[in-house]
């Protein structure tokens, strides 16, 4: 649980601190005030990044050189980040740790507005999303993740120069192919057995949420066919060169795998009606909290930005049935929104 949090100079606010006295804590006001940077505030400190932010000096109030983010639990812990445009160093107790060792020690699930578009919206945001919740639950794999970009990056650099000729150039794309075939089976395997893991968890939350036996499924859809091994991603490499040559881009990889949901037995985009979403939304949320509390034996902090004014009032109590055990942090413009919670409530204004 958080004891308190303060903000030094990220995004509109200057020098803040938050004492929390409930596990239920919403802070409410109008729009553009503030609330959602609290929020992302500790989504940062939980995973390493924020869900909205395109560059870093995003996150730092205009005119100064970095930001500062300060979170105590009631167990005494201090954790601390300091946010600088190229780069961000995190501590415990004033002693530096890396990102990979800090993950899961402050858990979080987010659930946000444009989570509401996740089975319409891109792929990329689909990546995103799952690959958030991966963050915490293997410290290894976004390490693997980031090593895969770098090298991804270089890759479709080269085959994107005016110059490029795959004769000329096979030399250097296949140094950059077997670092990619490093990294691209891990991560295949990473997001499988997630799925695997969570799809029965999803089908009893769905169930509970909606009172019926709809079947529900997720899948990891790859779009090229290739062995998921070191090899077999080299034999693809090998085999499709001249293809990603025209392409100018790399054909296969953790970039152009899509998460897919199918309900009762069909994309979910073409036979749920929007009420449904949100309901397979929820549940996946439910999935993604009980999971993560029996690998991290923990209950994580659920972060929940201006939703309850997108659910509905069946939706809303099971929602709060689903922060029971929780410390939740959310915001609201409207009071109405927290009035007939079941459990006490810290109301913090943001004016």
């Amino acid at each position: 649980m958080i004891q308190s949090l303060a903000l030094f100079d990220f995004r509109n606010y200057q020098k803040t601190r938050f004492q929390f006295s409930e596990k239920n804590v919403v802070f409410y006001g109008g729009n553009g005030r503030g609330k959602t940077n609290i929020l992302e505030a500790i989504s940062l400190l939980s995973v390493g990044k924020s869900w909205r932010e395109r560059v870093a000096t995003d996150l730092i109030l205009h005119g100064q050189n970095s930001a500062k983010l300060e979170m105590r639990t009631v167990d005494g812990d201090m954790f601390q980040v300091i946010i600088e445009p190229r780069g961000r160093n995190f501590t415990r107790n004033g002693k530096k740790i890396s990102l990979k060792s800090h993950f899961g020690c402050i858990p979080t699930l987010l659930f946000v507005p444009e989570h509401l578009s996740l089975f319409a919206d891109s792929k990329r945001s689909r990546q995103r999303f799952f690959d958030r919740f991966l963050f915490q639950i293997s410290p290894s794999y976004r390490d693997i993740l980031a090593r895969n970009n770098r090298t991804l990056k270089q890759k479709n650099a080269l085959l994107r120069r005016e110059s490029f000729s795959y004769s000329d150039c096979a030399t250097e794309l296949d140094a950059w192919n077997s670092l990619l075939a490093e990294t691209i089976p891990d991560i295949l395997h990473a997001r499988q057995n997630l799925l695997k893991e969570l799809n029965p968890i999803l089908r009893q939350t769905l169930a509970e949420i909606s009172g019926g036996k709809d079947s529900i499924e997720m899948r990891l859809e790859v779009c090229e066919k290739w062995q998921p091994t070191i090899q077999g991603v080299k034999e693809f490499f090998a085999m499709h060169g001249e293809r990603e040559g025209a392409a100018k881009r790399s054909l296969i990889g953790p970039h152009r795998d899509d998460f897919s949901f199918f309900l009762r037995g069909r994309p979910i985009r073409s036979t749920a009606s929007r009420g449904e979403e949100r309901t397979v939304l929820l549940a996946l949320l439910a999935a993604q909290k009980y999971l993560l509390q029996s690998k991290l034996e923990i209950s994580p902090i659920l972060l929940l930005d201006d939703v309850f004014s997108e659910l509905d009032q069946s939706r809303q109590d099971y929602l709060e049935h689903l922060c029971n055990e929780s410390q939740i942090f959310f915001t609201t413009t409207h009071k109405s929104h927290f009035e007939n919670f079941s459990y006490p409530v810290q109301k913090i204004r943001i004016a």
